[in-house]
């Protein structure tokens, strides 16, 4: 007989959630601890908002060689690949153009006025020197990996509490499964609607991740006009795209979390062939008016029904 266990917490700036089915109560509650634990861990080593993490440390060191951690190092390396893999539509360098479109400081503390955006004039993430162990970032390089490391987190929670049992991990909208809930054949996610309305849609889930990209949260207005934290690296402002958001369905919350935000980047002419370069990549497209579209896969997970208390 298992037992449904959940635990809920805020971190890396946002709601975070996990349930697990155990044999054993008290130790899937204790193995949702563990993994709380090592969520705050991540955060401490990744947040630009830390001043002693390790990526601010990263960031403190401009033109000279800095030797990273394994778990840094193992996110560098996703980071540059994805980053050719989109065609330098993901890349982590934006944080100059995040700083200046107001995104300076922890979302709860944004001043809506000190927006300052401008053309980008800084380096691109390709220009990052990495041989694997040490990192070199040029001159005017400054990078922000809290996507992707959310994204990467889920799965390494996921693959964590798989030992416990059936687990849905949920870091802010970023939602890994492993195994599905006793008696039923998918978990089944409740994708929330850009407009506040009723849930867009209902998706079974068995195995993989989802990850939602938009406009419509994390959003600030003030002198500037109204800005959002979705950089067009090509741009350097906050993206003006024909979509309001993108769900993404992978095997992978890491690559679900990069590829939707990269569907939504991308010009309505190109998007085909972008999703269609990453294997395994389903997506529900949610124009800013019109009726949601999405590929065959996607949309054969669409149910009606109540979700399992969760929502992406």
């Amino acid at each position: 007989m298992t037992e449904r266990v959940e635990r809920t917490f805020r971190a890396m700036g946002t709601s975070m959630r996990f349930i697990a089915y155990a044999a054993d109560a008290a130790g899937g509650q204790r193995a949702l601890e563990a993994a709380e634990e090592r969520t705050r861990s991540i955060e401490a080593r990744f947040s630009r908002f830390i001043a002693s993490s390790e990526l601010s440390r990263l960031n403190a060191f401009v033109g000279s060689p800095v030797a990273v951690s394994r778990d840094m190092a193992e996110v560098l390396g996703l980071a540059l690949e994805q980053h050719h893999a989109t065609g330098g539509l993901f890349d982590p360098a934006i944080l100059p153009d995040l700083e200046r479109a107001g995104y300076d400081r922890t979302f709860d503390e944004i001043d809506p006025d000190a927006a300052r955006p401008g053309p980008s004039a800084h380096a691109t993430f390709a220009d990052l020197e990495w041989d694997g162990r040490t990192v070199r970032t040029p001159h005017g390089m400054r990078i922000d990996l809290g996507g992707i490391v959310k994204g990467w987190t889920a799965d390494r929670i996921a693959d964590q509490l798989a030992r416990v049992g059936p687990v849905l991990v949920d870091l802010g909208g970023d939602i890994a499964v492993r195994g599905t809930p006793p008696g039923e054949s998918a978990w089944t996610v409740a994708v929330e609607d850009p407009a506040a309305g009723p849930a867009l849609a209902a998706l079974r889930v068995t195995t993989g991740a989802i990850a939602t990209s938009g406009t419509y949260r994390r959003r600030w207005t003030g002198a500037a006009g109204t800005m959002h934290h979705l950089i067009d690296p090509r741009t350097g402002r906050p993206a003006a795209s024909d979509l309001v958001a993108v769900v993404a369905l992978h095997p992978r919350a890491v690559i679900a979390d990069v590829w939707a935000k990269c569907v939504l980047l991308e010009r309505p002419q190109r998007r085909a062939a972008l999703i269609a370069a990453c294997p395994g990549l389903e997506v529900i497209l949610v124009p800013v008016s019109g009726i949601p579209v999405g590929t065959g896969g996607a949309l054969a997970r669409c149910i009606d029904g109540s979700a399992n208390g969760v929502a992406a």
